[in-house]
């Protein structure tokens, strides 16, 4: 002990963390991004907490544009942050906050396994500050413990061949942990990282008993269980989804686009990622091929040389990889590289044919390949001259470092002016959360305090509407006050006993979101809360259709509809019903 703390690296990594877990925490709930599927997650936990662990289900959210359930993991996990850190939506996902910042010091011990500690630290600095990592790491989703696991997966990995590490074997079973919980979080990840693993022991043979091959694959089995459970008892209905999303996954926009299309689209977007991740700045942009026409819109003119300058630093890193792979002796710097490459191709290739439908959330996948790629330039560079090494390492660090924090300091300035700057509007396209404007958790409580007052003031329930994206959060923020409350698409049901809000981000047309409304209402009360406008609203007394709607006693029991596959909660399963899909009912 009394060694580690003499020990400078230990200082220098420490103190990297703790500036990493200032950035990721600071108004960490006030400033928290809370939307639909934020919403839809913490009801679930919100479920468990207040009756119990049987309400968790053996299935996770679903996998965007399809019906396949993903591994509930990510739903435990939360649910045990809630019980340590409260039955909220912060405390539901602290434990997302505390294995991001903890991905700091094991990102550095990775980069250990071919860097020397100097680029490694400076390389694990960037990370802590990347303005890309930050914003992914400060809200729940499930893509957002990606980077922790993947990092934990590769290390384990090139630490898992008993010739070099006597514990290896152990170290083969935590790679499998580490997969079990990757595959929960993302489809895309789910169809990517175990070829990447069977690829990799392919080509670099690590060394293991086979007692701890049989280990790893039963913990991986074992934390699938829930997963299994479902299937058996739907009739294997999430694998049949699996396969067909699998086979139809890239029927899409991409169709359109020939295979050199879909290249050029891929590496476009890597080149403006690997620029975003590095420095904050989402401003690079590249032209598009489109068809034989090539085309460099607005955002390209505007990004072009940081577009060109991101392009020339990835061949460089691409390059300097082929260098050091062809001068390397040492078998374990060796397996790394070959990790690595294995790794960044993979994920290239599956990505080509979704290359016209790639969201910022699939970069979270490779995001610590970039900080290694750019580490490969200087490294390559020293086996030649070591002070243009030094120099040119600390130069990009530096840049990186600077202007992440400069981009970190205007994201922070945007979420604390939401709550007050009516005009703010983003002048830029928003390549992390995809936003037009900001909306904090904070300001949504507000706006909520708000409607309950009216609530309290005349005991009726209340009745909303708003933009898709936040409607179903503030019905969970309302739902969890025990507040009476249903939504409103339209005019045709009206109640005389009803508190009306229709709640809209400010910058938005207010009339064509309103007009459908104001005929049968006025209204009556107009409130501003930075980038929300909240209107109150009187049904007229012509269109009243009610004096009250009578609301059915909560169900424990989720519904589905007949196209959806059931998800089944542990109680259920314990209590030994199925589901009838022609009564919608858990059945004996």
């Amino acid at each position: 002990m009394k060694n580690i703390l003499q020990n400078k690296i230990f200082w220098i990594i420490l103190g990297i963390t703790l500036v990493s877990a200032f950035l990721r925490a600071y108004h960490f709930e006030g400033w928290m991004h809370y939307q639909l599927d934020q919403a839809r997650d913490f009801r679930v936990i919100h479920a468990a907490m207040e009756y119990g662990p049987g309400e968790l289900p053996l299935q996770g959210p679903r996998a965007a544009g399809s019906f396949l359930r993903l591994g509930p993991l990510l739903y435990y996990l939360e649910y045990g942050s809630a019980l340590v850190f409260g039955d909220t939506p912060a405390g539901s996902v602290m434990i997302i906050l505390i294995l991001n910042v903890l991905a700091i010091p094991l990102f550095y011990v990775f980069l250990r396994r071919f860097f020397d500690w100097k680029l490694s630290a400076g390389l694990t600095g960037i990370f802590a500050v990347s303005l890309f990592m930050i914003v992914y790491s400060r809200f729940g989703w499930n893509p957002t413990l990606v980077p922790f696991f993947m990092i934990l997966f590769a290390y384990a990995l090139l630490r898992s061949d008993t010739r070099s590490n006597k514990n290896g074997g152990w170290w083969l079973v935590v790679a499998a942990i580490a997969l079990a919980f990757i595959v929960n979080m993302h489809f895309v990840a789910f169809v990517t990282v175990p070829v990447i693993a069977l690829v990799y022991f392919v080509w670099a043979r690590p060394h293991s008993a086979l007692k701890y091959w049989f280990l790893a694959i039963a913990v991986f089995v074992f934390l699938n269980i829930p997963l299994i459970v479902n299937d058996v008892k739907t009739g294997g209905e999430n694998l049949v989804e699996f396969i067909d999303v699998v086979l139809d996954r890239g029927e899409s926009e991409g169709d359109n686009h020939n295979i050199v299309d879909k290249v050029v689209k891929n590496v476009g977007a890597h080149t403006q990622y690997y620029w975003l991740i590095l420095t904050g700045d989402q401003f690079a942009g590249l032209p598009e091929l489109k068809g034989s026409d090539i085309r460099c819109e607005y955002d390209c003119r505007r990004g072009m040389v940081r577009g060109m300058v991101s392009f020339v630093m990835i061949f460089l890193g691409i390059v300097g990889w082929v260098w050091l792979y062809r001068i390397e002796e040492d078998e374990n710097k060796k397996d790394f590289l070959k990790l690595v490459a294995v790794w960044g191709i993979i994920v290239f290739a599956v990505y080509t044919p979704l290359a016209y439908d790639i969201a910022p959330r699939f970069f979270l996948l490779n995001a610590p390949l970039m900080f290694v790629l750019l580490g490969f330039v200087p490294k390559a560079i020293n086996i030649e001259s070591k002070k243009s090494s030094k120099i040119i390492a600390i130069v990009l660090i530096l840049i990186c470092v600077m202007s992440n924090l400069f981009f970190v300091g205007k994201y922070f300035s945007e979420l604390s002016r939401a709550i007050t700057d009516e005009n703010l509007v983003l002048d830029y396209n928003d390549r992390i959360l995809k936003e037009k404007t900001r909306v904090t958790f904070e300001q949504m409580n507000m706006i909520v305090n708000w409607m309950e007052e009216e609530h309290v003031d005349n005991g009726y329930p209340i009745f909303f509407s708003s933009q898709m994206e936040y409607k179903r959060a503030f019905g969970e923020i309302i739902n969890v006050r025990d507040i009476p409350n249903d939504g409103i698409s339209s005019i045709n049901k009206l109640y005389k006993q009803g508190n009306y809000f229709i709640i809209i981000r400010t910058k938005s047309i207010q009339k064509d979101f309103l007009e459908k409304f104001v005929k049968g209402m006025d209204i009556i009360d107009t409130k501003n809360f930075g980038t929300m406008n909240v209107y109150q609203l009187q049904p007229k007394e012509d269109f009243i259709t009610d004096e009250q709607k009578v609301f059915e006693p909560d169900q424990r029991d989720p519904k589905f509809s007949k196209d959806v596959q059931p998800r089944y909660l542990w109680r259920q399963v314990f209590e030994g019903c199925t589901y009838n899909q022609k009564t919608d009912k858990c059945e004996k």
